[in-house]
């Protein structure tokens, strides 16, 4: 169980790394210049699908992680699940605003709103973390 378990925390732990390398690459997609709004739209639709795989992937080994671990549920393993779960809802809800904006072609409101939601999301991705180490 050793070697399986140490295996999937590492897999785990570079796709949570990647995840944050992608986050702040979204951020940079969504709030560097564009020249049209075709290449915008693009850009973004190109990337949304790898963010979303890491985010899966990221889910798939936590619970891989879980289950090896015989479902115990302590602290840690509460808050990171609660923190994975509010990122599935912001990266849920900035899909959403990225349609809405894509038809009404609202760009900026678009630009600030998604600053705000990944600012949040990278937050989010690091507090586990910091709850660990500094709280519990």
């Amino acid at each position: 169980m050793d070697h399986s378990y140490d295996f999937f925390l590492l897999l785990h732990l570079y796709s949570l790394y990647a995840s944050g390398f992608l986050m702040l690459f979204y951020l940079l997609i969504t709030q560097g210049s564009f020249t049209t709004e075709f290449l915008f739209i693009r850009r973004i639709r190109l990337f949304l699908p790898v963010y979303y795989l890491f985010l899966a992937f990221i889910l798939f080994t936590g619970i891989l992680l879980l289950s090896l671990n015989h479902f115990i549920l302590n602290i840690h393993f509460v808050v990171m699940i609660f923190t994975w779960i509010l990122i599935f809802a912001l990266a849920i809800f900035h899909f959403i605003q990225f349609k809405k904006a894509r038809r009404l072609r609202t760009y900026t409101t678009f630009r600030w709103l998604s600053f705000v939601i990944l600012f949040c999301e990278i937050a989010l991705l690091f507090f586990p973390f910091l709850c660990t180490k500094y709280f519990f």
